[in-house]
């Protein structure tokens, strides 16, 4: 990135050459760059890029190891609009077919990932993306690339989000400033790097910090364990990361220079986040954003008292709540933001992505209290029309979590043959627990009936994007293919 990573990375060079930069934990043991390595690597795929399609947005694989890092910022900062994927990610099949194909002509990731690509498609390994330097090695290009995100598609299909690399900068300038990074920190990323969360949050904050970044190759809460135990001092993570760790922290010693959580990619449950902080001894802080807008708002420090909000404002963002229907609650309103990394629009599409003042709607319905900080209440778009009566399916699915026997949920809306909508909760159930004891329970919590799920659909897990998000569509179209419960 002109002026970005890739200088980013030429300073850590200078500075500490033989400090380590990127360490990823593997089944046959780990993968480490040094910050020289890692710069080396960069430039040499930045050198080599004058024989790819002019024009054309390369694809990359992030695995989260050193060499996907490295064609990265290497493609970006040579003047290359990247679009980079997870690996195993099922969007791949889609983006690369001919009917969807965003303009992608190669692909570069690691070599056992190489297969039959389609016609005018080429594959390229990560050392071939660097094989044949062709220029001086690390020059700036005239124009710095793009990043191309994936947004989550837990609601719908996934589009294709345009990034300036200015703005992945900006942004890990951003989280470097609240999180206090320096050179002396080491930081434990169990996200995929290709993740807006992941690639801006950890990744480009290290960079720019100088931390060493730690990650593994698939998400193995074992190894992050391991890593966090060993001399972790800041760690970000998902709600489900947490939910899948703490467990495995319980039989560790608590993390001794850990100094910082952070979770993103959905709400944590108030529990979730009790459970996490005993065996990670720090509170777990939320922060909120989009892959449309970058970070938007988080949480300082919650303290010793729980804190059910998203925190304050990030700095350069402004909010804007506008109650658009009166049947929203006093003080709620959908949610607008102005953010230093909003994105310039959707690839394939034209038009304004904001106001003419610069305010993106968020789709979000939130309050914001006396203290400024922020609360989230549901999406305005998910809420259940039930006989003309509104039902936040958010607050069914936190009052439903509440029950000792239900160990996840998610609530949604459907419409039966008669097109009138009803409630639905698909559910993961501990053993003994049952419909009639959860409608019971909501009744006791105060919801109206009409509130209370008309379906429970009991599954065996809940099926989860990449980030550990709740994948709506996979559910819908998984509970129209086993029992429905009994109706509560």
């Amino acid at each position: 990135m002109s002026g970005g990573l890739l200088t980013e990375l030429r300073r850590r060079r200078d500075e500490r050459p033989d400090a380590a930069a990127l360490w990823t934990a593997t089944s046959t043991g780990g993968h480490l760059a040094t910050w020289a390595q890692l710069h080396d690597t960069a430039c040499a795929v930045a050198a080599g890029t004058a024989a790819l399609p002019p024009g054309a947005p390369v694809l990359v694989i992030v695995d989260n190891t050193p060499d996907s890092v490295a064609a990265l910022i290497g493609l970006t900062g040579a003047g290359v609009d990247v679009l980079p994927v997870e690996q195993g990610s099922s969007a791949l099949t889609d983006l690369l077919a001919p009917a969807r194909n965003p303009g992608v002509r190669t692909v570069v990731g690691p070599a056992r990932a190489v297969r039959a690509a389609p016609a005018g498609v080429d594959f390229l390994s990560y050392e071939r993306c660097r094989a044949h330097p062709v220029g001086a090695a690390g020059s700036p290009a005239h124009r710095a690339g793009e990043v191309l995100q994936l947004t989550s598609g837990s609601a719908g299909e996934p589009k294709i989000v345009r990034h300036s690399s200015a703005n992945v900068w900006r942004g890990g300038h951003t989280y470097r400033h609240l999180l206090g990074l320096t050179p002396a920190d080491v930081v434990v990323a169990a996200v995929p790097l290709a993740h807006s969360f992941g690639l801006v949050g950890a990744l480009t904050a290290a960079v720019v910090s100088g931390a060493e970044l730690r990650t593994t190759r698939r998400f193995q809460p074992g190894r992050v364990a391991d890593a966090l135990v060993a001399d972790g001092t800041v760690l970000f993570g998902t709600p489900l990361v947490y939910r899948l760790l703490t467990p495995v922290l319980r039989n560790r010693a608590t993390p001794a220079r850990l100094r910082a959580a952070v979770s993103s990619g959905g709400p944590l449950p108030a529990e979730l986040g009790h459970q996490a902080r005993a065996v990670l001894g720090v509170p777990v802080r939320q922060f909120y954003g989009s892959t449309e807008t970058g970070l938007i708002s988080y949480q300082p420090d919650p303290g010793d008292e729980p804190d059910t909000s998203v925190g304050v404002p990030a700095p350069g963002v402004r909010l804007r709540l506008t109650r658009a229907d009166p049947d929203d609650p006093a003080g709620t309103g959908h949610l607008s933001v102005r953010t230093p990394t909003l994105f310039h629009g959707y690839l394939g599409a034209s038009g304004p992505v904001s106001t003419p003042d610069g305010f993106y709607d968020t789709g979000d319905l939130a309050r914001v209290d006396d203290a400024g900080r922020l609360h989230l209440l549901g999406r305005k778009d998910t809420f259940v029309n039930v006989g003309g009566r509104k039902v936040n399916p958010t607050r069914v699915a936190r009052v439903l979590d509440e029950h000792p026997g239900v160990r996840e949920v998610f609530v949604f809306g459907a419409t039966d043959a008669d097109g009138e909508q009803r409630v639905h909760a698909a559910v993961v159930l501990g053993p003994g627990t049952g419909p009639a004891e959860l409608a019971a329970h909501c009744r006791a919590r105060g919801l109206a009936p009409y509130e209370v799920p008309h379906e429970l659909h009991p599954l065996a897990r809940l099926p989860r994007t990449a980030m550990g998000k709740v994948d709506r569509q996979a559910v819908i179209a998984t509970v129209t293919t086993v029992p429905i419960g009994s109706e509560a």
